[in-house]
């Protein structure tokens, strides 16, 4: 099993940003997006290898998004070369594009420069205009930011920065069947290993800020909650404080970052808890003498979805920070567990 869970996203590189002057409004009729070839500075190969990782990895990341309609490629190999400096964009209006976006590259020594441009070819305006410099390395990571960028344009936030962490066994060895968390661009690249201890780590949860990453590790041989900070390479054993034979499951990290909430059974019975993030202050929400566990924070940061066997099965419930106003919100299905709030607050969905 793989266990997910996104979190966080990627620093803004070095920009010179401006205020678009209009919105994409979703709806009606999806304006059709052109993406041409981004137009290397100079000849050599790096240059050219980088601009074609950017231009790839630029029109995937749009397309992953699923709100836009896009020029086959068939048709813009059909419109003459593009002078980024000034497009003609009676050539783009010929094969139906609505918005143009131009990318130039340049390589000096180790640093990449980028430029991105979002044209509303009707007009001839500029709608976003962003410069991004930075190590030359992985410009899939300028891609990112540039298609994150240009989604400040919808009423939607892009997810190419986010990134996605896991558990799985592919370390392991036929003498330590291990698994141990990793952290991977949302796209699948770029994957790097977080823990190596060997052991059983589960459950992981990202901190909104994306620089830590709350556990289950089984390395003490009781499960508990351990926080690994990230670009520290540093590790917090037993967040949650429990005492010896206790046990601590499903670390969820609130909306602000500011507080955890997480399953145990320090009190005689697996129960939801919530502390402050270094897990000082923990206090108990659920008193049942049931399994309780799984917590889920909404994005507002005012009620949490657990998962509880109170009436026989497991199931989904929902109740407010304090503990109150609890009230079941699955009713079909034996066993449903692992809640995932839709982080959109316009939304009130519930994966499980």
């Amino acid at each position: 099993m793989v266990t997910l869970a996104a979190f966080g996203g990627v620093g803004r590189l070095g920009s010179a940003p401006q205020d678009p002057v209009e919105q994409i409004v979703i709806g009606g009729v999806t304006p059709r997006f052109a993406i041409p070839e981004c137009v290397p500075r100079t000849s050599d190969e790096r240059t050219q290898e980088a601009c074609r990782t950017l231009t790839q990895v630029l029109r995937n990341d749009l397309r992953f998004e699923r709100l836009f309609q896009f020029v086959p490629d068939s048709l813009l190999a059909a419109v003459p070369p593009l002078d980024p400096d000034k497009p003609n964009f009676e050539d783009w209006q010929g094969i139906g594009a609505r918005m143009l976006v131009v990318t130039r590259a340049g390589m000096a020594g180790d640093e990449l420069t980028v430029e991105v441009r979002v044209y509303f070819v009707d007009s001839g305006q500029t709608m976003l205009a962003r410069r991004y410099s930075g190590r030359a390395d992985n410009p899939r990571v300028f891609a990112h930011q540039a298609s994150d960028d240009i989604m400040t344009l919808t009423q939607y936030q892009g997810v190419a920065r986010t990134r996605l962490a896991f558990a799985s066994d592919r370390d392991a060895t036929k003498d330590n069947q291990s698994k141990e968390l990793y952290i991977v661009d949302y796209d699948g690249f770029n994957p790097r290993r977080v823990t190596v201890n060997g052991s059983l780590n589960l459950l992981p949860s990202g901190s909104p800020d994306g620089t830590s990453l709350a556990d289950v590790s089984y390395r003490r041989g009781t499960p508990l909650i351990y926080l690994a900070r990230i670009f520290e390479g540093k590790s917090v054993p037993n967040l949650t404080g429990e005492a010896q034979n206790h046990q601590a499951f499903a670390p969820s990290f609130s909306p602000d970052g500011s507080q955890i909430a997480f399953a145990s059974n320090r009190s005689g019975n697996m129960d939801i808890w919530v502390a402050a993030a270094d897990g000082s202050n923990p206090r108990r929400l659920t008193r049942t003498r049931a399994s309780d566990t799984a917590p889920c924070w909404s994005p507002t940061g005012r009620e949490i979805a657990f998962t509880s066997n109170r009436t026989g099965t497991p199931q989904l419930w929902l109740m407010d920070t304090d503990g109150l106003n609890v009230r079941r919100l699955t009713t079909v299905g034996s066993w449903n567990d692992g809640c995932a709030w839709n982080p959109a607050r316009q939304f009130s969905e519930i994966a499980y």
